[in-house]
């Protein structure tokens, strides 16, 4: 394989990985009356949070701070309690890191939060 194959085959490669790191996801194509952590809300942490937000927590995330779980795990974790925090931050484009360059929370799962947060982040 030629040296100039070989990159494509690992840029490729690197690519298709990265679909599945829980960033380029698309947006939610409609934002739901009310929302549930269950059926709505989960999901989009799933997406773009659990990654490193979730049970095992990864490239630095702290492990309080826990979008994986509804209610408090462990000391203070859980999306219920850090709905708002977690919010900010990608209203923000801190988070996820991939909002840097282009592939954040998309509007619609952005307002399905929000929505959630307003009517008093039900399970």
């Amino acid at each position: 394989m030629s040296p100039s194959a070989a990159a494509r085959l690992l840029l490729t490669l690197l690519l298709g990985a990265a679909t599945g790191c829980g960033f380029a996801r698309d947006d939610l194509t409609a934002v739901p009356d009310n929302p549930t952590f269950a059926t709505d809300v989960k999901a989009i942490f799933d997406d773009h949070c659990n990654l490193c937000h979730g049970a095992r927590p990864n490239r630095g995330a702290p492990s309080w701070f826990r979008l994986d779980v509804y209610g408090d795990s462990a000391d203070r974790g859980g999306a219920r309690g850090l709905a708002r925090q977690a919010l900010n931050v990608i209203k923000g484009g801190e988070m996820p890191p991939a909002a840097a360059w282009g592939d954040g929370v998309g509007p619609n799962a952005t307002r399905t939060l929000e929505r959630w947060i307003e009517q008093g982040t039900p399970p």
